[in-house]
């Protein structure tokens, strides 16, 4: 069965028409909105004042399980309700995870679908994010099932999404940050994870997040036209094998990630141990003496800086970025010893070049990463970084596309 929401206003006016879709959750929602141009003292207010440009014209409920049936013709009764036609969508808002494994794929394909033929622009949230911002906070929490939830995490001004049990919640807590001292709670199961772990975090229960909520939270980026690359566009799942690379301890271990290293610069007596790290690791790049050489050396171009981490008189790890024009940076290599993987080597070491990278004017860090790279993105989108682009058959044996991501730096 599918549900109309009460709307306030119908019709269309002067101002972009928006449709949002978000069919990740138990029932799923679309919704239209009228986004207006914001006056010039609307100029100054915030992303979440911005909301209010977003009138919603309608929304409907979609029962669960039924999206593959229901999702199509719901947006078009909701369209046809309100006396416009697909045509007359300037931009389509989905929401493409985390939840339904299901649901994200009909809703992502649905949205293709439409977009595609009449080139609607897209734009792909987060579903944490939406929740997140419906409560006024920067952290939130959805249930993933067993006893794990789908985390959004706000440390240090900078938001991580993640898929978290006891173990990543209970190191969050034990970090150098500290859990958050607020969460937003889209439902009971995902609060008693949350609040089992973090008895100390106020939890703000709010109702689950719609498509209108989705929209509302999306009109500053209308407004300055940040949209997808359509073809880019996929669900955003946070399994498991994404959160493994930096959540969890080796098996039998019970030491505090991160205790014990020492971040410091690299230097010529490090390069030997260095070398001997990357050719262990899979996926790290195996350079030459002579390029370690070149990124020690404060006087070559492009300009590098080049940390090692250092456990028990050993190098643990290291990083490699290039400073480029124009206020930004590469992040060229991060690898971690096997013998101490999975215990924060890899997370300490990128926030010394961060601190490092911010002092030096740095504005933004991008990547590149192979697309069967999954456990490596994983741990990119939790530092922060997002998907930005590919670069096709950009790898050689084998053959493999590039996946760029960004991480602009506050």
């Amino acid at each position: 069965m599918t549900g109309d929401q009460a709307v306030a206003g119908s019709g269309a006016g002067a101002g972009m028409l928006v449709l949002g879709v978000d069919t990740c959750g138990l029932s799923g929602t679309v919704a239209l909105a009228q986004v207006e141009r914001p006056s010039a003292e609307d100029s100054q207010s915030s992303a979440r004042d911005f909301g209010q440009l977003a009138k919603i014209l309608g929304q409907i409920t979609l029962e669960g399980r039924t999206y593959s049936s229901t999702l199509v013709s719901g947006i078009d009764r909701l369209l046809t309700k309100q006396g416009v036609k697909l045509a007359d969508v300037g931009a389509i808002v989905a929401v493409h995870g985390p939840g339904s494994f299901t649901g994200i794929r009909v809703g992502l394909s649905a949205v293709k679908g439409l977009a595609e033929p009449g080139q609607i622009p897209v734009m792909a949230v987060s579903r944490l994010a939406v929740l997140a911002a419906k409560a006024g906070v920067g952290s939130a929490a959805l249930d993933a099932h067993r006893h794990e939830v789908f985390l959004r995490v706000e440390l240090d001004g900078e938001a991580r999404e993640l898929l978290a049990g006891a173990e990543e919640l209970s190191h969050i807590s034990e970090s150098r940050c500290g859990a958050p001292s607020v969460v937003a709670i889209g439902d009971d199961s995902a609060g008693e994870v949350v609040g089992a772990a973090w008895s100390g975090a106020e939890l703000i229960r709010v109702e689950a997040p719609t498509a209108a909520d989705a929209i509302r939270l999306s009109v500053p980026a209308i407004l300055t036209g940040e949209f997808a690359d359509l073809a880019t566009v996929d669900g955003h799942y946070l399994r498991r094998s994404d959160a493994e690379i930096f959540g969890e301890a080796a098996k039998g271990a019970s030491r505090e990630k991160g205790a014990g290293v020492r971040i410091r610069r690299m230097g010529d007596a490090d390069i030997e141990a260095v070398m001997e790290i990357a050719e262990k690791t899979d996926h790290a790049p195996r350079w030459a003496r002579a390029a370690y050489l070149a990124a020690i050396d404060s006087g070559n171009q492009p300009r590098r800086v080049a940390l090692v981490a250092q456990r028990e008189e050993k190098v643990a790890g290291f990083v490699v970025a290039a400073i480029l024009p124009g206020g930004e940076a590469e992040l060229e290599s991060i690898v971690t010893a096997l013998p101490h993987q999975r215990r924060g080597v890899a997370r300490e070491l990128f926030a010394s070049l961060k601190h490092e990278l911010r002092r030096q004017g740095v504005r933004e860090v991008m990547l590149e990463v192979r697309e069967a790279n999954r456990s490596a993105q994983g741990f990119y989108r939790f530092l922060g970084f997002q998907e930005d682009g590919r670069r096709p058959g950009y790898y050689a044996d084998p053959v493999e596309d590039a996946v760029l991501m960004r991480l602009g730096l506050r």
